[in-house]
């Protein structure tokens, strides 16, 4: 009778362990690669990474891995009235590439999305400018910083962007005619800005 308890018993701790084993590796996040997606005609589960939010103070950012192509979002929250500043995105080689400003006065909120792409006007011309570890500070206070990485694969469907070396454009709304026709964007009229 204990011989047939023990089997019934041993039984039972298997298929336990079995069921949890299969909804671990079930719900596991399967990420694939850029390759698998075009084999599979964009059928896989997923190509980028999980969010995976990166902390400073009231600075988040929402993963520690990016594939190029991304967009990095940049949520500030909880701020103080006498809080204000700057922070600084840094390339791996050291380029300032963005900077989001904020003053707490104002609000306490800020939410902001960019994407890291070649730019000519930082001299920023080729992937491997843009692939590695970058640095995220408050100015100022350099020694608290949180980092994330651009892995070299490029997210389908936007390998395009990473081809050439684009100009961004930086137009002040408020100054007609601050672009000479010959800067324009195709397509523009020339003169249709003037004063």
């Amino acid at each position: 009778m204990n011989k047939n308890v023990g089997i019934a018993v041993g039984i039972g701790i298997a298929i336990i362990i079995g069921v949890i084993i299969f909804q671990i590796t079930e719900t596991t996040w399967q990420q694939s690669s850029v390759e698998e997606y075009y084999e599979k005609d964009g059928k896989v589960s997923s190509v980028v990474y999980p969010d995976n939010p990166q902390l400073l103070g009231p600075l988040q950012i929402n993963k520690d891995k990016y594939l190029l192509g991304e967009h990095i979002y940049v949520i500030v929250k909880d701020l103080r009235p006498q809080d204000q500043g700057n922070i600084d995105f840094f390339t791996p080689n050291g380029v300032l590439y963005e900077t989001i400003g904020f003053d707490g006065a104002q609000k306490d909120f800020y939410k902001k999305y960019f994407k890291p792409q070649l730019l000519k006007g930082k001299n920023l011309c080729e992937k491997e400018d843009l692939i590695g570890e970058w640095k995220v500070t408050f100015r100022g206070y350099e020694m608290a910083q949180i980092n994330f990485e651009i892995l070299p694969e490029i997210l389908p469907q936007h390998e395009e962007y990473f081809v050439e070396c684009e100009i961004a454009y930086e137009l002040d709304p408020t100054t007609p005619g601050s672009m000479p026709p010959s800067e324009k964007f195709p397509g523009s009229t020339p003169a249709t800005d003037v004063p």
